[in-house]
């Protein structure tokens, strides 16, 4: 793997401009693979060097913009190194999910349900059937194909969940998995308060599939 291919930018979204005021992007790219993220900062559009990709002048606020960037950057290439470390293949996505995971919400959704599987298949056969374990494992296997779908991953960090989730979820599976509506239990989806709504019951994410 040629690690002189990682790249981390920066560039804001205009086109969601308010009050003059533009959202600050990420995208870092890996061997061809490109994955992009919120900064969670925003900066006045006329402040924006798009060459320098970061705040233009001396100024206190470019200087508090430009900090963070660095910062962020800088956790950026910490994760890059520790995935090169340990996976002999990194990707952008990868590398995006882990930076996104640095501190409380480190769980990935589909890793955090892989484990929740592996557990509950242990106990088959002693106080779990077998039946129950398959009817999780496909619906693990719906999430995973929606957030191909959808999102255009193979996983995504908890943080990124937004309240919109479960709904986008209910109307992939009913419109394009052919899932007839009255099988789908929404009670049966466990979305907490937890961090922003950012914790989801693996248990019940799966919903109440009759199927």
């Amino acid at each position: 793997m040629q690690r002189s291919t990682f790249k981390v930018l920066f560039y804001v979204k205009r086109q969601s401009e308010k009050s003059g005021q533009v959202p600050i992007m990420g995208r870092i790219t890996i061997n061809g693979t490109m994955s992009q993220f919120s900064c969670k900062l925003t900066v006045r559009s006329s402040l924006w060097d798009a060459k320098a990709n970061k705040a233009s002048g001396k100024s206190l606020e470019a200087q508090r913009i430009n900090e963070k960037l660095e910062n962020i950057k800088t956790n950026i290439g910490k994760q890059y190194q520790r995935l090169c470390d340990r996976d002999s293949y990194v990707t952008a996505e990868k590398v995006r999910n882990a930076f996104l995971g640095t501190g409380d919400d480190c769980r990935l959704l589909l890793q955090t349900f892989d484990e929740y599987l592996a557990d509950f298949r242990k106990r088959v056969g002693k106080d779990r059937a077998y039946s129950s374990y398959d009817n999780y494992r496909k619906r693990r296997n719906r999430l995973a194909s929606f957030l191909e779908y959808e999102y255009h991953v193979k996983d995504i960090a908890f943080k990124e969940l937004k309240r919109d989730f479960i709904e986008k979820f209910v109307v992939y599976l009913s419109s394009i998995q052919g899932i007839r509506s009255g099988t789908i239990l929404p009670q049966h989806v466990g979305l907490t308060r937890a961090r922003n709504f950012q914790c989801i019951h693996i248990k019940y994410l799966s919903f109440g599939l009759s199927s």
